[in-house]
Formats: structure tokens, sequence, C-alpha cells
């Protein structure tokens, strides 16, 4: 989707390409993220492609070679070290290396922590005397290096091993890098008997001493991943339209390190697509595991792993964890996902923030209250306050109001308006002041806002706006209203009115939600709620005996009686206060 200026705003994937646009044809019930990407739509191209694997690979291609603003980016790639095995010289090299994309079957990791992979070259180094010496350096030496004289390596540059056996060496260290350590260790165990019938007891001890350095490593294991080579387990945490993402890296059975990844433009997104675009992304620039572990099920789990393949080279297991020691580290990553997003949205935000501050004329922002209402024609309202604080939206913080017939009489939003925020400043619950507050509306609904926190005697503490449509009623066209009356206009890309437009789309979606739970409450409702003395079981057995509660109000006490558990007083009393009713 491109937009006046010729520029890909948004790439997406669709089996049914008729249907995904008509989706985006009904316009009020779009997100409003999505409205404003719609309004900004000029043109339309298509690529066909032969399979939904292709599709996968082609928007993951495309989102990272244009990088559309509307579309989920991965904004820090990263570099990770790997350990090297080579196989082009006769004596294969172990070192650790940084790379984008590894390829080949040399490579092992990747490591997120280096001291994780300092540690694992040590115990190979210890365990299998690789060299770690450059091919040049091999070249020029005649004679052993002080690796050989501290046991780090068998120094084949003289000679002091043979090619067959320092072959053998590199395959028990693949092994181990592979997470095949029993296969390693009892290789060394029938080498180590087979020396001391030889009584080569030298031997024998340099591979009893090879075997310990294995079993240690294994001793440090924190989980047991059976066949299963190398694993990641992947973790998402959301806030507003930012996410985090993180990674915990098991390598041979070991916790080699966790990374986190924050993306933006996520705030209408759920976790399994969030999850999805960040693993077909990730997966471009690393190397693939055996396994892949999800805290959430996705949904094209065999497609993913077949786009993974193409553009890394191996298929992983995707694995939807519930229980068990999974489950307990990837609780784990959440953690680490909600710090990453917990310290770098307040980094993300703190541009918008200051540019707020500037506007309503005060040093800093730390609490935003958003408050919003919701009703059909003054039925079933209700208000909600949301609230911003430490770079994020606190979904805990959030409060509700219930708001009477009364007050909403016909749908008068500035009654409700002034309703919410009253009961809001009387509450004790919420000792904390807002340093701004942001009212969905304009001049109007600002007045009483002002009104309100002047009568509490906050207006010296407490600062009030108005997010406002046009009269065009364009998503992305809003504008500010201030204290003193004054309007402020943006951009439609403008960073502060998304940011404004988050909080009150927050908002809005928090009320819509809470209005909805109210009128089904209401729709559950029964005339024989109304009944004294009529508890949930008889009401139950009357609607099982009658079928509906209007066989009920027109039943007989003779009727009434034959209901399980209805003797004659309850038949008179149910009689009598419907026959009050029609009369």
């Amino acid at each position: 989707m491109l937009n006046s200026a010729g520029k890909v705003i948004y790439v997406g994937k669709a089996k049914l390409l008729k249907n995904r646009l008509l989706s985006y044809s009904r316009f009020e019930q779009l997100a409003v993220r999505t409205k404003m990407m719609v309004s900004n739509i000029t043109s339309i191209e298509f690529i066909i492609v032969n399979s939904e694997v292709e599709a996968l690979l082609l928007e993951s291609n495309l989102i990272k070679q244009l990088k559309p603003f509307y579309n989920v980016l991965l904004k820090d790639d990263k570099t990770f070290p790997y350990i090297v095995i080579g196989s082009a010289h006769n004596f294969p090299r172990l070192f650790k290396y940084r790379t984008l994309k590894p390829k080949g079957k040399d490579f092992f990791g990747p490591y997120p922590a280096v001291s994780a992979l300092d540690e694992t070259i040590k115990v190979i180094q210890k365990t299998f005397q690789l060299r770690s010496c450059t091919d040049a350096a091999f070249e020029r030496r005649d004679r052993p290096c002080l690796q050989f004289f501290i046991k780090r390596c068998s120094a084949p540059c003289v000679g002091k091993i043979s090619q067959e056996e320092y072959a053998q060496n590199v395959k028990l260290a693949r092994d181990l890098l592979y997470g095949r350590d029993e296969v390693a260790r009892h290789t060394l165990t029938d080498q180590m008997k087979e020396a001391a019938a030889a009584q080569d007891f030298e031997r024998a001890a340099l591979l009893r001493d090879r075997i310990r350095s294995i079993t240690e490593v294994q001793s440090k294991q924190y989980i047991q991943i059976d066949e299963l080579t190398s694993i990641d387990f992947i973790a998402a945490a959301k806030s507003g339209n930012f996410a985090a993402v993180a990674v915990t890296f098991f390598r041979t059975g070991r916790n080699v390190g966790t990374e986190a990844f924050l993306i933006e433009n996520v705030c209408e997104m759920e976790m399994p697509e969030i999850t999805e675009l960040f693993i077909t992304q990730f997966y471009k620039t690393v190397a693939a595991p055996a396994a892949v572990v999800s805290n959430c099920e996705l949904e094209n789990a065999s497609e993913i792993a077949e786009v993974i393949e193409l553009s890394s080279g191996r298929q992983p297991k995707i694995i939807y964890a519930t229980q068990g020691a999974y489950r307990r580290i990837l609780y784990t990553t959440m953690l680490n996902a909600k710090m990453k997003l917990k310290r770098d949205t307040v980094k993300q935000y703190s541009a918008e923030l200051q540019e707020l501050c500037r506007l309503v004329g005060i040093k800093k922002i730390d609490r935003i209250e958003t408050y919003d209402n919701s009703h059909i024609q003054g039925t079933n309202a209700c208000g909600v306050m949301v609230v911003f604080e430490n770079g994020a939206i606190q979904k805990s913080k959030a409060r509700k109001f219930n708001i009477s017939d009364a007050i909403a009489h016909g749908g008068d939003d500035i009654e409700m308006m002034r309703f919410s925020l009253e009961k809001r400043f009387k509450s004790k619950r919420i000792p904390e002041l807002p340093d701004l507050i942001i009212i969905d509306g304009g001049k109007t609904q600002l007045s009483v806002a002002l009104e309100v926190v002047s009568n509490f005697g906050l207006s010296d503490k407490v600062k009030v706006i108005g997010i406002a449509k046009q009269n065009n009623r364009r998503v992305g066209d809003e504008k500010l209203v201030l204290e003193n009356g004054d309007e402020k206009t943006f951009g439609r890309n403008d960073e502060l009115l998304s940011f404004l437009i988050m909080l009150r789309n927050e908002a809005h979606r928090s009320a819509i939600t809470f209005h909805r739970k109210k009128r089904s409450r209401k729709l559950t409702l029964s005339v024989l709620d109304q009944v004294p003395g009529i508890g949930a079981v008889r009401k139950k057995a009357l609607l099982e005996h009658f079928g509906a509660a209007e066989m009920v109000k027109n039943a007989s006490v003779d009727d009434l009686k034959m209901v399980k558990g209805i003797d004659r007083k309850a038949a008179e009393l149910i009689f009598d206060f419907f026959k009050q009713a029609k009369s």
C-alpha cells in the first residue's frame, strides 16, 4: 500500500485478497491506527506467489527492505558471537566469530553472553585440545606455543598429534557442541579402557580428565533437552504501541544468555501475531535452533518453520509450552521482556512528553490520566480512566465508573464526564494526583473538566487538555484544545499526535469493553429476578419447566406448584407478584 508520495506504508499478505481489502472498506469498524493508514493510501500494488510459505517469506523480506511505517518493525538487529570449527584445513581451527547470518555447519550458536561462549571454548580446549591460532601462524611455527604447555592445544603445527587422531578430537568436539555429549563420553571411555589395558597410563589419565570435563559441563545443565541440540525460548510483552520480545538461548542443554528486542507499531495486534512476525524477521539474521518454544500458540507454525528453513537452512520444531521446565524458562524470559519494555518505552516517549510539557506549560509529566465515556442513548452508561506512567499504560491502575441512567439521561456526555471526574477525585483509593488530564472532546468537555478540577482546589497542580476531531472527522486530523482555549493542529504523521491518539484509543477501547459487559449483564436479567424470595435455584427450575419467563407470568398457582422446589406458599407469592404487576 502506497501513499501520495509513492512511498510504501504497509506490506501485507492474504489468502483471499478480495476479503482482505473489503475488511479495510468498513472504515468505522477499524481501529484508530488502521484508519490513519487507510486514509493515507492512494494506490495498492499486488504480487502473486505460489504458496503461503512464499507469501510469509516475501512479506518478511519486503518489510526488512522497505521498512513501511505501519508494519511491525524489528529495530535492533544484533550480531551474535558464534563458535566456529573450520573444515577447510587438515587441522581445523577453533575460534569465535561475529556474523549477522552464519552459513554452513561450522557455526555453533548464537551465544548472547560472550562469557558463556568463552567458557564453552575453554572446556573444548581443555578436553580436545584443538588449535585456536590462525592458519598463517600455524604455517610459521617450528616449535609448540604456550597453549601446548598449559594443555590447551595438541600442537598439530609441529607434529605432536597425527591428523587422524586430531580429526577424531574434532568430531568429538562437534558432538559436544551439537548436544551429543553422551556419544563423546562413551567414545572417550572406550579409548581410556583401551589405553589402560595397553598399560599406557599417561594417555588413560588424559582421557579420564577429558571425561571429567564433559561431566562438569553436564552438571551445569539447567534442563535436559532430550534429543534436541539447541533450543530458543521466546516470550513477548506489550504496552500501547510497543512490544518487547525476549529470547533465551539454550545450546548443548545449557542456558547461554537472553536478549530482548523492542518492536513498535503493535497497538492493535495480539501476542500470537506479534510473535509470528518477530520469528520470521529474527531468524533471517540468526542461525535457527533445533526448536523454538513460545508462550503463544501460533496458528501458522508449520508455514513459519518452512520460511525459517528457506532463509536459515534449517527447519526448527515450533512448540507451544504450557507446563513443566519449558514453562518455567518462558516465565523468566517473559520477565526479561517486561524489563526491556519498561526500560525502553520511557526513552521512546521522552521526546513526546517534553513537547507535551512545553505545550501545557509544566516542567515534568510523570502521570497522565485519560477519560472517556460509553453509552447507547444514555443507557448502560459508564466512564473509564486510563493511566500512563513510567513510559507505559498501567492497566492495573485503570478505573471504571458506573453511571446511572438518571445522570446519563438522553446521552448527556457533559454530565457523564463530570460524574467520572468527581468520583475519581473523591476516591481515597487513588491517592496519586495526575500531572495532566486528557479529555476526549473539545472546548465544552474541557470546560467541565476544568470546573471539576477547580472545585477540588487542584487548578495549580493538575493541567487539563482535550483532544477532538475536526469537522471532517478524519482520523489523524485531530486537534489539541488547551486550557486557555487555544487549539493546536498537527501533521498526519506527527509523533506527539500518534502518542495522544494512542492514549485516547486505549481509553475508548476500555470504555466500550466495559459498556458491552454492563449491557450483556443487563440482557441476562429476567423478570423473575424481581420476585422476592425467588433465588437462582428456583428461577432455573421455573425456566426449565415453563421454557420462558412470559409463561411463568401467565401460570396459575396450581401450575406453579408442579415445579420442583416450588411449594404452595412460593407459588402464591409468584402469582400475586405478577397479578399486581399486571394491574
